[in-house]
């Protein structure tokens, strides 16, 4: 089934986007799914050799390596607050929100993505960003196209390295189903590893995600930010 136009319009704007510089200055800034509909093959695409009026590209800068953090791992048993909100997509009505985050976390808006808000930790180490992700698509195709931009967008110094990928059903905290994509990769965008986990998530009971979060960390945080995405997946809802 064809897409409509405005969507090819979106995946080409995100792909311009992530090329343009979603990692400048904000850890917590990944790319936006792609709209595409139908995803496209994930193997990385081998660019043809110089001609002969062409030069040499200049050789690529070694992978980083991440300076060991020193801050304590997030703890799990963490407590948690209902939180509400409104978020404007563009070219769509506002819409309210609400979702559980840990008790602590402050919340942070940008000025330049109004169709998402986030909560960080005291140390702004961690965080939750949710999003209502408009038009709604397929959330395997959302999966599909994120993975697509970040190979285009992340160099490979940064040393991109996608840990899981799958798709299932949770039950929601109002027993309902909800069809769930996540991934799950880490890079090094300073010098520090980070660990993050994207999920699209259906809270209509079909299968198209209407909501895209991510929690953002580091490795050693895997198990409270498993906490933390459960709780996340479960609760969030578009209220209004």
């Amino acid at each position: 089934m064809k897409r409509p136009i405005l969507v090819i319009v979106l995946l080409l704007v995100t792909v311009l986007g992530a090329a343009g510089g979603y990692f400048a200055g904000d850890r917590w800034d990944i790319p936006a799914a792609t709209a595409s509909g139908d995803a496209a093959p994930l193997g990385q695409v081998t660019p043809a050799g110089p001609t002969p009026s062409q030069t040499p590209s200049e050789p690529p800068l070694p992978v980083k390596t991440p300076v060991p953090n020193t801050i304590p791992p997030l703890e799990t048993d963490l407590s948690f607050r209902r939180r509400t909100f409104t978020v404007s997509p563009k070219d769509y009505q506002s819409v309210q929100m609400a979702i559980d985050v840990p008790d602590g976390w402050h919340y942070k808006t940008d000025p330049k993505r109004p169709a998402e808000v986030k909560y960080l930790d005291p140390r702004n180490e961690r965080g939750v960003r949710v999003e209502a992700n408009r038009p709604p698509i397929p959330t395997k195709d959302a999966l599909a196209g994120l993975i697509i931009d970040l190979r285009k967008s992340l160099p490979p110094q940064d040393d991109l390295q996608i840990k899981s990928q799958t798709t299932e059903q949770i039950v929601g905290d109002d027993d309902q189903l909800r069809t769930v994509s996540t991934l799950v990769y880490t890079y090094i965008p300073t010098d520090t590893l980070r660990y993050v986990i994207v999920r699209w998530v259906s809270t209509n009971g079909d299968d198209l995600a209407n909501v895209e979060m991510s929690i953002t960390g580091l490795p050693d945080d895997s198990s409270a930010l498993d906490e933390v995405l459960l709780r996340a997946t479960q609760s969030v809802r578009e209220t209004g």
